[in-house]
């Protein structure tokens, strides 16, 4: 089967989807290819547990895209033109303890250190001058989620040249854990970051992980967390606008087996069906970096053995999705169903805590309860029938079980349920039968049968490790998107830089396609 089509573009999650619809834009004939039969992979919505019911599957809250060029600048006309619209909570991110204790994060600087003030004045000393310090920095973090990551040496060089730089540096050799104890002296306050931290699927006391607090803080006061109306399912389906508008073409249900790779030169796809497509310029696909490999012949065995050995995260999750008949009723009071997303701690103290992530180490469930609530219907009504609700609610668990393996998670998955449940109404009154409709349940085994890119229930594709992070993601060799000795062949997906989660990461992608082809894009990508 030949094509007339510019660039196959190997599956349709919200990466693939951000680059299809940026080189569509700017006037590439585009053509996806997605084995399932919708778009968006992480950003999808579906009614999982009774009709009218709208869950998140996966991202849920989106923050960084807020200050992203494809939402800031409107750079695809996804918000003037295609219907992406977004609510925003009062707060982004609040911690509920055990004992009933609130500490939350606001968009207003000045809100968030009058709350940390609560527990000690020198904390909220201290997080004023981190948040002001991020101010500085934040701009070019921003930026860079939507540029391929400068090289990791010239990176360094320049942070290196200035004193907030080199500050930077020191925080990203070192653990959220070590900076968090050097920040923050109250307990309550330390555990309300790190929990944060932990939800990039991170050790909080591995080295390298220390990036991640100041990123955090740093969009927080930013931007505001948005929750997308109608489900994140619409920003894909609104990318699907773009991509169509453009001329651009999706293909669903349509499995794609092989890229092949001839002579060095990579332009052609083999389907399920044993069908072949031809693009005239490029292959961009989400192969994760284990499995490259297996989708590519020719290319260095040596890479192909790197990509195979990057790193998957510390932990992942187990996912409850609920209808319900009411909003959860907070025995802490009314201010969680005015936030964003809502994390509850068990609290005896910090060495529990901290044991949390050493029991998933070695593949045990947490005996120590933490886990996090959106009640998306309360910011967005129309997921969900009239005065009903829904609940999207996680809790960390290991990839793979010391007893089992990862495949082994089929047998215990209903009884972790049961016991988050538990856990649950500690927190919230009205979580009984008379008040859930209907329950399912996600754990990490199902999280990876959903997408090849959450190899393992790897949610962020690989470890956000600072060796797995901005050039060197997902190996120093693949991080321009280029896989070498296969000409024409980018890679885009979580693995990538800016990494997990709804990034637009796929624009950086699209840029690097362009240039290597010297499109025109300055009409579309104005910064």
């Amino acid at each position: 089967m030949t094509s007339s089509t510019d660039i196959i573009i190997v599956g349709a999650g919200h990466n693939q989807l951000t680059t299809a619809a940026y080189l569509a834009a700017c006037g590439l004939k585009v053509l996806v290819l997605e084995a399932q039969s919708e778009p968006g992979g992480g950003a999808v919505t579906r009614e999982v547990t009774l009709p009218g019911f709208k869950h998140d599957l996966h991202a849920t809250g989106i923050v960084h895209l807020q200050g992203h060029p494809l939402l800031k600048n409107d750079e695809l006309n996804l918000k003037s033109k295609h219907g992406l619209k977004f609510a925003y909570p009062d707060s982004s991110f609040m911690t509920v303890f055990s004992d009933g204790d609130t500490l939350s994060c606001y968009l207003s600087l000045e809100r968030t250190c009058k709350d940390i003030a609560r527990y000690s004045e020198q904390d909220a000393e201290a997080y004023w001058k981190f948040a002001k310090w991020m101010e500085k920095l934040e701009p070019i973090f921003a930026m860079s989620l939507g540029k391929p990551p400068l090289p990791f040496g010239k990176f360094i060089t320049l942070l290196e040249q200035s004193d907030i730089g080199n500050d930077l540096v020191d925080i990203m050799f070192r653990s959220a854990y070590d900076v968090c104890l050097d920040y923050f002296t109250h307990p309550k306050v330390q555990i309300h970051f790190l929990n944060w931290c932990a939800e990039m699927s991170v050790g909080i006391e591995d080295k390298t992980t220390g990036i991640t607090l100041p990123l955090l803080i740093g969009a927080s006061h930013s931007k505001p967390a948005g929750i997308a109306i109608g489900g994140t399912a619409s920003i894909s389906y609104s990318m699907v606008a773009s991509i169509k508008e453009h001329g651009g073409e999706i293909r669903f249900n349509t499995r794609v087996t092989k890229v092949i790779n001839e002579n060095g030169s990579a332009r052609r796809v083999t389907l399920e069906d044993g069908n072949e497509i031809t693009a005239k310029h490029a292959v961009i696909a989400a192969i994760h970096p284990h499995m490259l490999g297996d989708y590519v012949d020719g290319i260095d065995p040596k890479l192909v053995e790197k990509a195979k050995k990057t790193e998957s995260s510390t932990h992942s999750g187990v996912l409850i999705h609920a209808a319900l008949n009411e909003a959860p009723i907070w025995r802490a009071g009314d201010a969680p169903n005015h936030c964003a997303c809502v994390n509850m701690v068990d609290y005896p103290g910090m060495d529990d805590f901290r044991r949390v992530f050493d029991e998933m180490r070695y593949g045990l469930m947490p005996s120590h309860f933490t886990g996090y609530v959106s009640t998306n219907t309360l910011h967005d009504p129309s997921r969900a029938p009239e005065g009903k609700h829904t609940l999207y609610y996680y809790s960390y668990a290991p990839l793979k079980l010391a007893k089992g393996g990862h495949e082994g998670w089929d047998d215990v998955i209903e009884e972790r349920k049961d016991w988050m449940m538990k856990q649950l109404h500690r927190y919230v009154s009205n979580m009984d039968d008379s008040n859930i409709l209907k329950l399912t349940a996600d754990s990490p085994l199902d999280m990876s049968r959903h997408s090849p890119s959450f190899r393992n229930g790897d949610v962020v594709g690989i470890a956000m490790y600072i060796y797995q992070f901005f050039a060197r993601r997902p190996t120093p060799e693949l991080a321009n998107y280029r896989v070498p000795g296969a000409q024409g062949l980018y890679l885009s997906g979580p693995f990538m830089h800016p990494g997990g989660g709804i990034t637009g990461g796929g624009r950086a992608t699209s840029l690097t396609v362009m240039k290597g082809l010297g499109v025109k894009y300055h009409h579309v990508i104005t910064s």
